[in-house]
């Protein structure tokens, strides 16, 4: 017996509201994932606590390394610098020394040319800096050569024979001796100091290549994480539409078989119809 049209007309519109109530539905549902998603997103893209510490902590370390080179490279230059001066200093020595040392006597001209030259000395002496950090030991060269200065300055030569003024040439050999171990410690300092500064560059490359690799590790994760759930999403989505897709299909196949048959014109049917 041939159904009315009513039933059908009955299943489309169910058809139609059932779509209608899907997309809505759907579009909640999907809402809903992606805000949950979102929060997923967020979680991923924390740092963890320890992470966090890690990272904090070679910051820190990198700092105090940066800090430390300045002082290092103001002591080392203050340590060259005081060398070549003492190079200088030698040298104004050995000029002191001729000031008096001609012949066997010594006249007055050679007495008022020792204390002019040996002014020069002490002035150059004083002149000096005392440069000094905590972590290398310069022997203190430079400070103990400046408590020499009033020494120095007292120094006097007298008129007469040169053997009278023995004690003037043995100060001032023992003053050029000491001039002497003091540029050589001063040297030394300098060189060491940039042992130590080179240590320290190192030291903040390592921290460097450490926390580039912790972020670039963190970095690789957060992608890989984030890569995943996007895909986890996505498929989630896609599985829910195909199911109304077919769930649909399904609604269509049953309204079109309530849908009355009509025969085409010309067709026996309709002849004995």
């Amino acid at each position: 017996m041939e159904l009315p049209p009513f039933a059908y007309t009955l299943a489309n519109t169910a058809l139609r509201n059932q779509r209608s109530g899907f997309e809505l539905q759907f579009n909640l549902l999907q809402n809903a994932l992606i805000g949950r998603h979102n929060e997923k997103i967020g979680d991923i893209s924390t740092t963890s606590s320890t992470l966090e510490r890690r990272i904090t902590d070679l910051s820190e370390r990198q700092q105090v390394l940066l800090d430390s080179l300045p002082a290092l490279q103001d002591f080392r230059q203050g340590n060259l610098n005081n060398a070549g001066a003492l190079e200088t200093i030698f040298d104004e020595v050995s000029t002191l020394f001729q000031t008096f040392n001609a012949d066997a006597n010594v006249d007055a001209d050679e007495v008022a040319a020792f204390q002019a030259q040996r002014d020069i000395v002490a002035d150059k002496i004083e002149r000096l800096y005392v440069f000094s950090h905590p972590d290398i030991n310069d022997a203190q060269v430079i400070k103990r050569l400046k408590e020499d200065v009033a020494s120095i300055r007292a120094l006097e030569v007298t008129e007469g024979a040169l053997t009278d003024n023995a004690a003037v040439s043995d100060a001032l050999t023992a003053l050029q001796t000491e001039i002497s171990v003091a540029i050589t410690v001063s040297q030394q300092t300098a060189s060491t100091t940039l042992g130590v500064e080179q240590q320290i560059q190192s030291k903040f490359a390592n921290v460097e290549a450490e926390l580039i690799e912790l972020t670039s590790e963190e970095k690789a994760r957060r992608e890989d994480e984030i890569a995943s759930a996007e895909a986890d999403l996505g498929n989630l989505l896609r599985a829910i539409s195909i199911s109304f897709e077919i769930s649909s299909g399904l609604s269509d196949a049953l309204a079109n078989s309530l849908k009355p048959m009509t025969p085409p014109p010309g067709s026996a049917v309709n002849i004995i119809s």
